[in-house]
């Protein structure tokens, strides 16, 4: 009896430590198996929180580049306005220097002059004739000032003029031809 006990009790002892064995191997699968879920699930929070900070980081370039462009933009609206601000300055200036010119020139004029631009039996080229032999070289000077200024204005504003601008200018003057093709052969 005494090796039968033995041997249940040996029978015992081998299950038992088959079971514990076993056991430890099923926990040591599954521990393994937990910590590849965590790392797995550490990976992914991993990759999320570098897409967050990837996609903050584009946005605040987005906005810095917007902000950059809009200060850009106010700069030029601001630049614009300042050389729109001298042009309307020196437009000014310029014209009342014509206006001084030109009453400077008017006031000049004799009475014979006067006359001459006067006439209404003298046709458009014997009153401009006459009245170029008649003026003094002073007088001539001013017409030249006043003739420079023009000239000067002219450019500027064809300078300045935007290309819508200056498209309407062009067509004026393709009309303008047009229309005195047409009136001098018709005459």
């Amino acid at each position: 009896m005494k090796n039968l006990a033995v041997k249940i009790i040996s029978s015992a002892l081998v299950l038992f430590l088959i079971t514990g064995i076993s056991f430890a191997q099923e926990s040591g699968t599954q521990t393994r198996d937990q910590k590849k879920d965590q790392l797995k699930t550490q990976d992914k929070v991993q990759d999320q929180d570098q897409l967050k900070t990837q996609d903050q980081s584009k946005d605040q370039e987005q906005y810095k580049t917007q902000d950059q462009l809009r200060t850009k933009d106010q700069n030029q609206v601001k630049d614009q306005n300042q050389v729109k601000a001298q042009a309307g300055n020196a437009e000014q200036t310029m014209l009342q220097d014509q206006s001084m010119v030109r009453d400077r020139f008017r006031t000049s004029l004799t009475d014979e002059q006067k006359k001459i631009l006067e006439n209404k039996e003298m046709t458009r080229e014997q009153k401009r004739k006459a009245f170029n032999e008649s003026l003094t070289e002073q007088q001539r000077n001013m017409l030249r000032e006043n003739q420079e200024m023009r000239k000067q204005q002219r450019n500027e504003f064809r300078n300045n003029a935007t290309e819508e601008q200056q498209q309407q200018m062009q067509q004026s003057r393709e009309g303008t031809r047009t229309q005195s093709g047409r009136q001098t052969r018709g005459r």
